[in-house]
């Protein structure tokens, strides 16, 4: 492991006591899999953060949002720590980067897929974390299901060569579990992208980002073939993976009439992310018509509905 990345999650671990404080927040992504769900296989040196309340507006979400950060800028800095807290012109605030000299983490909020759809619940790090940082740290967390459900859609959607890795070891530890599947379409139907552009996605080269974002942060070597390998293995067997319902759901809702009933989760349609992609085929629909009909066909087209 480079030591670049030993240092920045030595810095994360100091800090996420403090970005958890507030009650609201909550872990996902790429830190919870590998250093509270696996045992390491790899480092990680961001923290995701799910906004836990759904119910509020947008700009009254973005505002809470942006007043969490601002606390925990304020309580880091006084710690001697540099912060940079990047402005966008839409006021969408939601990163912190801290920096203690020597190594930077990013803190982003996912501020459209906010709540959660299962439990959140405190998790500790694993052993190999505990011993490797002399740390006993626990935090407020995502179900393992759902890190899953929305660690998928990443893998589908960038491809980044973490993201499969990530998907690689959950194939080792945990198999593809049905569970995770009916949160990835949950969090595929909350997707910015049209559905069937995610679920039968283009392969997207990573040789580059391969050597300079991920050799080095994994307790062993992987071969980029390994990767390639998984991610060939992923893309055959999610679809094949989804049930009647799943399909029936996902054509459902890029028709906009969506049967919630045919998902388990009964707060699916209050997530804003959801409410959010309801409005935009919306939009679609009344600005052209045709592209609108075009990702229903697509999607039918692909699934064999």
């Amino acid at each position: 492991m480079k030591q670049e990345y030993i240092d920045t999650v030595r810095l994360l671990i100091d800090i996420a006591p403090v970005v958890f404080q507030s009650p609201r927040f909550a872990m996902k992504g790429g830190t919870a899999l590998n250093l509270f769900v696996q045992d390491m296989p790899r480092l990680s040196v961001d923290i995701d953060v799910v906004f836990t309340d759904p119910s509020l507006p947008r700009d009254e979400a973005l505002a809470a949002i942006e007043a969490e950060l601002k606390a925990i800028a304020a309580t880091l800095e006084a710690r001697g720590l540099s912060i940079t807290h990047p402005r966008k012109a839409g006021g969408d605030d939601v990163k912190l980067f801290v920096s203690d000299g020597k190594a930077e983490v990013k803190v982003e909020v996912n501020h459209v897929f906010r709540g959660s759809l299962l439990p959140v619940r405190p998790m500790p790090l694993t052993a190999a974390a505990q011993d490797m940082f002399t740390s006993d740290l626990a935090v407020p967390m995502l179900e393992r299901a759902e890190l899953y459900g929305s660690k998928l859609v990443a893998a589908m959607d960038r491809q980044h060569p973490r993201d499969i890795f990530d998907v690689l070891k959950m194939y080792e530890k945990f198999g593809l579990e049905a569970g995770v599947v009916d949160c990835f379409v949950a969090y595929l139907a909350g997707h910015g992208r049209p559905v069937h552009e995610v679920l039968f996605s283009n392969d997207a080269p990573f040789d580059g980002i391969y050597e300079s974002h991920f050799r080095g942060m994994t307790m062993e070597e992987v071969a980029l073939d390994t990767l390639l390998q998984t991610r060939a293995r992923l893309k055959a067997e999610l679809p094949e993976a989804l049930t009647r319902n799943h399909k029936d759901f996902l054509l459902s809702l890029v028709k906009l009439e969506p049967a919630w009933d045919l998902l388990r989760f009964a707060a699916l349609r209050d997530l804003p992310a959801l409410k959010w992609k309801m409005l935009n085929l919306e939009k679609l629909k009344k600005k052209n018509p045709e592209s609108f009909a075009r990702q229903y066909t697509e999607l039918a087209g692909r699934l064999g509905a």
